[in-house]
């Protein structure tokens, strides 16, 4: 079935006002959910920014991953888990987040590879997304389960620290830079929480870090460009609030 056809019946499924026309949309759903590539089609319909936004939010409730799709599945998410609207990069997110807890690094080994070629790339937002994922799932691991986390630190933190920098010193910064700054802060935070890793130990890597958590401590949210929205405003308070945590 092709994506088009797809995203009909996911819209009658999800917003029809018939019970009769949802129950019968949902019924084709069933039968066609275990049909090879039917992820892929979905996928297809969630990003893509022409369809109706209520049909792309119903199609990520459709993403059950088969064994079959998974590798496509798994590297297409990747590419555009950061091209996303954030309430369907919240609901992809969890997907990937469902995968990542249970399949890395055994079963997708070159996950941290992608992370540390995209940190140096165009699609930076994405591996931040993506290794914020991966250092939530050993923030509250015992120190012999955490082993994977500390090649993590030493392979990503020094471009981490690089893209930091960068961002800080941006003039006039968007609320987009303001995203980048907190999931890094976050990275750190859930590295660091039960213990500092042996990398920080360095006292001139260490430094470089404080300084920068010190500037957005002490920077001034600025007025100039400020949403109306309270919430948006939010997102230049929010990394500040989690460095004083830590």
């Amino acid at each position: 079935m092709d994506p088009l056809r797809l995203a009909v019946i996911i819209a009658v499924a999800a917003c029809s006002p018939n019970p009769n026309d949802r129950k019968a949309a949902e019924q084709s759903l069933d039968q066609i959910k275990h049909t090879p590539q039917h992820l892929i089609r979905v996928l297809q319909i969630v990003v893509d920014g022409g369809c109706d936004p209520a049909v792309r939010q119903a199609s990520c409730d459709q993403t059950k991953i088969l064994p079959s799709d998974k590798n496509v599945f798994t590297d297409q998410i990747l590419v555009y888990v950061s091209q996303l609207p954030p309430i369907l990069r919240v609901q992809m997110g969890e997907c990937l987040k469902t995968i990542i807890y249970a399949d890395y690094p055994e079963q997708w080994p070159h996950l941290l590879d992608w992370v540390k070629h995209n940190l140096q790339d165009q699609q930076v937002y994405g591996a931040l997304f993506v290794l914020r994922i991966i250092s939530s799932k050993y923030e509250f691991k015992s120190d012999e389960d955490r082993a994977l986390i500390y090649r993590v630190i030493e392979e990503t933190f020094p471009h981490l620290l690089n893209i930091f920098n960068k961002l800080i010193h941006i003039e006039n910064p968007s609320l987009e830079v303001a995203d980048h700054i907190k999931l890094i802060c976050k990275i750190f935070w859930s590295c660091i929480y039960l213990k500092l890793p042996r990398p920080l130990f360095d006292p001139t890597f260490f430094n470089g870090w404080m300084v920068l958590f010190l500037n957005i401590l002490e920077r001034p949210v600025p007025l100039e460009g400020q949403p109306e929205d309270s919430e948006l405003r939010k997102s230049w308070g929010r990394p500040r609030s989690g460095l004083l945590t830590f």
